[in-house]
């Protein structure tokens, strides 16, 4: 057994050392990320390669195997600049940030999670951020719904056009109690299909004929039909009754039966039901 004690200029060296091999392990990595968007390219694949399920999954995976004293915050941070750093390899993504009366807040969840390298963009209006995702490749920060809001965002989402956009994520991914918006949260929008990631959330809009639609029966009726879920917001406009956002547990496609059996319980209360988006479930916050 060696009784060698290793020397501060020692441990300086394993570092240098683990720093060179943490190195060729990122380019290995980034090699490996261009050739996916070749064989993208060759089998057709390229209408998009944003991967919002996919990329939940290799953070969960990380996240739990975690040990020692590097925060899975940090952790979290560091893959999420490397997966935003190498989009550029398939199209240079761009990200709208909807910050009414040009908060930092929303600006610093896109930044904390899409990366140094990604451009941004301030929108003081949620028609800002709609226009900027004409644009390919452009995601959406959107503010979380709030009651008597002046720009209520979410019911143009609830149409069946293939080009109308969906909620495909929400920030923070890893709430950080310690961080200087602990208890702001986002949806991220883009023009592309959510994605299951295996513990998702779905949001559903009911456009109800009501103008003030009964929250316990609709609880009664979602239950019937096998769906459970509460409502985030309720918008209303005029004498064309109410829409209501839902957040419903696990990942519910459009198209899935028990959506058109929610509408057929009671038909003359619930005119319609749309799938708006659905997103990877965050990590819970972290406890010392």
């Amino acid at each position: 057994m060696s009784d060698h004690i290793p020397s501060l200029a020692d441990l300086r060296r394993d570092i240098d050392v683990l720093d060179d091999q943490i190195l060729d392990l990122l380019r290995r990595r980034s090699d490996a990320v261009l050739r996916v968007a070749d064989a993208k390219d060759r089998e057709a694949l390229a209408s998009s390669f944003l991967r919002p399920g996919r990329e939940a999954q290799i953070l969960r995976r990380l996240a739990g195997r975690t040990r020692g004293s590097l925060p899975i915050v940090a952790l979290i941070r560091i893959w999420r600049e490397l997966i935003s750093s190498l989009y550029r390899y398939q199209a240079q993504v761009r990200v709208a940030v909807h910050a009414p009366n040009k908060s930092a807040a929303r600006w610093d969840l896109a930044r904390d999670f899409y990366g140094s390298t990604t451009p941004l963009q301030l929108c003081t209006t949620a028609s800002a951020v709609f226009r900027a995702l004409s644009q390919p490749a452009t995601l959406g920060i959107m503010a979380m719904p709030e009651e008597g809001e002046k720009e209520c965002w979410w019911p143009l989402l609830a149409s069946r056009s293939p080009d109308t956009p969906r909620i495909v994520g929400r920030l923070p991914f890893v709430p950080n109690p310690r961080g200087r918006f602990a208890e702001l949260g986002a949806y991220v929008i883009a023009n592309m299909p959510p994605e299951d990631s295996g513990e998702d959330n779905t949001l559903i809009v009911l456009q109800m004929s009501e103008a003030s639609p009964s929250m316990a029966r609709l609880s009664s009726l979602l239950g019937q039909v096998g769906l459970a879920g509460q409502a985030v917001a309720q918008y209303r406009r005029n004498d064309e009754g109410a829409r209501v956002l839902l957040e419903l547990p696990g990942f519910v496609a459009e198209g899935d039966p028990r959506l058109a059996a929610l509408v057929a319980a009671d038909a003359t209360q619930i005119l319609d039901a749309v799938v708006i988006g659905a997103y990877a479930v965050p990590l819970p916050p972290e406890t010392d």
